[in-house]
């Protein structure tokens, strides 16, 4: 397992540098650190989205629909004569790709896939753009077409989507492998998974969540869109307070769940039902909140800063917590600027929530790895267990800095390692 980032300042991207193994549990060593995702297994296709474009489909800019197989048959010809780009995707998908790349451990993901997958279609290209360290072994083979994602940029690079699920939501929870979940360093699904209780996928999504939480293992789940979050509202802040450790979303998202149009007052709203929030916030940057015990708060060397919460950041040194293990439960946050102020152009956002949230999962499962590979070092000597690695801080600028390398290469993944920080 790499680490999340040497400890200064400068970098905030994932060590190659050889561990001391000293003081290592050898009983742990042949343990799979695999991440486990459960997705809409699902190809993204990127089409400028043009006002004009989208009226003419009848979406509206921002929000994400559902096409059944008449709607996509009507559009398809048009659309490929707009498309731009053909390539795997799902926000799963995408945040056990970049955990790969992040953490040096291969991940496992869940899904539906189609069964006839021949070079040239839409399941080919998932499986050949989907690298070797994810596992897609246990995807299960069900006949039918892949899921197919329209993704439409607009000229700000706002995103507006059309979805034509195919047999993505074809995984019963029977296929859900029950010791891989038990095992996991953490597991993740999305509301998306969940939009409607009949399909098997949200059977099984819930089913993995329950059996993850009964195990001791963190569960992160991700919002999808402001559309599917205000349809199912009192759904997912249910699951939010049942099974869930570490919610993502944007801060349209945040909105809709809360009410709160201010990130920091979404986030300590969010708070009180799971351990961690990170709320994406494009141009403005990157909100996070978590929890920590009064015993083990660290005040930050840095500029205390007010905004609708009085001092949020003065405890942002803090390493989080589950507040179940806290005695004495403290909020705390912390708001970052996007990384060298972001691309000169932002020509697409697609990903970048989910590379933060890759990056973060990446110092949750590296601080799991650690304290059972090397359980006598001082990172775990508190008689009380931490939910990261590195502080909140630390944490909030490694997935800045994760989401600027997406939104730099203009993708919705990494395919490459993050590499140290430029010079000059």
């Amino acid at each position: 397992m790499r680490f999340p980032g040497h400890r200064i300042a400068k970098h905030y991207f994932p060590v190659t540098k050889k561990r001391s193994r000293v003081g290592v549990s050898q009983d742990d060593e042949s343990r799979p650190w695999n991440l486990l995702g459960l997705d809409q297994i699902v190809v993204d296709v990127e089409v400028k989205g043009s006002p004009d474009l989208l009226e003419e489909l009848g979406l509206v800019a921002g929000e994400s629909v559902l096409w059944d197989d008449e709607i996509l048959s009507r559009w398809r010809e048009r659309l490929n004569r707009e498309a731009c780009r053909v390539s795997a995707g799902g926000a799963v998908g995408n945040t056990v790709n970049n955990f790969t790349y992040l953490s040096g451990e291969p991940a496992t993901l869940l899904g539906a896939i189609g069964d006839g997958i021949r070079p040239g279609e839409p399941a080919f290209q998932y499986v050949a753009q989907t690298p070797g360290a994810v596992d897609l072994g246990r995807l299960r083979s069900v006949p039918g077409s892949i899921a197919t994602a329209f993704t439409f940029i607009g000229p700000e690079g706002d995103r507006t989507f059309a979805v034509a699920p195919g047999i993505s939501n074809e995984y019963p929870e029977e296929e859900l492998p029950l010791e891989v979940v038990r095992q996991a360093p953490a597991v993740l699904t999305t509301l998306y998974c969940l939009r409607d209780p009949a399909w098997p996928i949200a059977q099984a999504a819930e089913r993995m969540m329950r059996e993850a939480k009964d195990a001791g293992v963190p569960v992160a789940l991700g919002m999808g869109t402001a559309g599917l979050v205000r349809e199912r509202q009192a759904y997912a802040v249910d699951l939010l307070k049942q099974y869930v450790n570490l919610a993502a979303m944007n801060a349209d998202e945040a909105e809709a769940l809360t009410g709160e149009q201010d990130a920091l007052l979404a986030c300590r709203k969010l708070l009180d039902w799971v351990d961690l929030v990170i709320i994406t916030e494009g141009d403005r940057g990157l909100t996070m909140g978590g929890w920590v015990d009064e015993r083990y708060k660290r005040q930050t060397d840095q500029k205390i800063r007010s905004k609708s919460i009085p001092e949020y950041n003065r405890y942002e040194y803090s390493r989080l917590m589950c507040s179940a293990d806290c005695p004495d439960p403290l909020k705390v946050f912390s708001h970052i600027h996007p990384y060298r102020g972001g691309p000169d152009r932002l020509k697409n956002t697609n990903g970048a929530g989910d590379a933060a949230l890759a990056a973060v999962l990446h110092d949750i499962c590296a601080n799991r790895y650690h304290r059972t590979t090397v359980p006598e070092s001082d990172k775990h000597a508190a008689p009380v267990e931490f939910l990261t690695y590195s502080s909140l801080s630390r944490i909030a600028q490694y997935g800045n800095r994760v989401a600027y390398e997406v939104l730099k290469g203009n993708s919705p993944r990494l395919n490459a390692p993050v590499g140290p920080d430029e010079e000059g």
